[in-house]
This record gives C-alpha cells, structure tokens and sequence, in this order.
C-alpha cells in the first residue's frame, strides 16, 4: 500500500469509528444521567456536553496517531506495519468504546455505594 492508501484505509474507518463511538457516548450519558437522578433526584449536575465535545476531540487526534504510527512502521518494515495497524484500529476501536462508557460504569459504582 502507498502512504495515501494507508491514510484512506484509516480515514475511511473514522466514519465508523465515530458513529459507534457517538451512540455509545449517548446511551451511557443518558445511564449515567439516570443513575445520578436516581440516587439524588432533581439534583442538577450541570450539563456533560463540554466533556463530551473534549473528549470527542481527543479520541480523534489519538485516532490520527494510529495512521501516523503505521506510516512510520512503513518505513522498516512494511507488511508488518500494515498488520499493526489493522490491530491498532481493532484494540483501538475496543479501549475507546471502554472510555467512553467509563462515566457510567463510575456512576454505576456510585449507585452501587449509596444503596449500600
């Protein structure tokens, strides 16, 4: 592959990797809105929506990493660079989807610790 393939092999992928990233962003907000409302009803946290866009921003500058390290594998050993980057994406992929669903799984914890 030429570098410009790599870059379309990624770039191609983002499309995916954003929308599961943003439908699992959503389902675990609104957990974590629903656990917090139910251990402290009506209580206002404010709105998540800045961490969201922040966090948003910062998987995707790690997202462009996985490219930019794959075309500098290229340069040593390139059948083993494109293999990387294929398990780059794959665990990639899983730890952010891990991330993103961390605040519910932390309010989860919290629900857990007041009923007790």
């Amino acid at each position: 592959m030429t570098a410009g393939q790599v870059i379309r092999w990624w770039e191609l992928r983002r499309v995916l990797y954003n929308a599961v990233l943003f439908v699992i962003g959503v389902a675990a907000m609104l957990g974590t809105l629903w656990l917090i409302d139910k251990v402290n009803p009506g209580r206002d946290i404010g709105t998540p929506m800045l961490g969201a866009v922040l966090f948003a921003f910062v998987a995707n500058l790690c997202y462009t990493m996985g490219w930019i390290i794959e075309l500098l594998g290229r340069q040593r050993d390139p059948v083993a660079a494109r293999q990387r980057g294929k398990r780059m994406f794959r665990f990639g992929m899983a730890f952010s989807c891990l991330m993103t669903t961390l605040p519910f799984w932390v309010a989860c914890a919290y629900f857990v610790g007041h009923k007790l």
